[in-house]
């Protein structure tokens, strides 16, 4: 081999070399939750499992009369739903179904309307969309 063959050879094992590590940086970035967390930090999207079911009150009870719907996530934290702008929602859910709610997450103490001071939520979910899970 002569002197100018060497050389490439040795240039293409850099890049190569240089080539795997990134992925490999990329991959444990992805892995570890990376972007998740600048997604959230950017729009606020949440997702909340649990189930569909009735708000309670301030002073715990629920009124199966008058029931309000939001959902009951897998922690026990009520949410009320905002489903003015929802993109793709089942029609035909039930009371206690188990669901999956996406959107914008809005903690309670930034509402100012007053018709959610009567509910025990933790916060108002604006959803994008309501699917039923299993």
């Amino acid at each position: 081999m002569n002197q100018f063959e060497k050389r490439n050879m040795q240039g293409g094992n850099v890049v190569w070399i240089v080539v795997v590590v990134a992925l490999i940086v990329f991959g444990f970035l992805l892995f570890k939750g990376w972007d998740r967390v600048v997604n959230s930090e950017i729009d606020n999207m949440t997702t909340v499992t649990g189930s569909f079911s009735c708000l309670p009150m301030k002073d715990g009870t629920i009124d199966q009369t008058n029931c309000q719907l939001g959902v009951r996530a897998s922690d026990g934290v009520y949410y009320a739903l905002d489903i003015s702008r929802i993109q793709d929602a089942n029609t035909d859910l039930k009371a206690e179904d188990t669901i999956a709610v996406t959107g914008y997450m809005q903690p309670i103490e930034a509402i100012s309307s007053p018709e959610w001071n009567e509910f025990m939520v933790a916060g108002i979910i604006k959803v994008n969309t309501l699917l039923r899970t299993r």
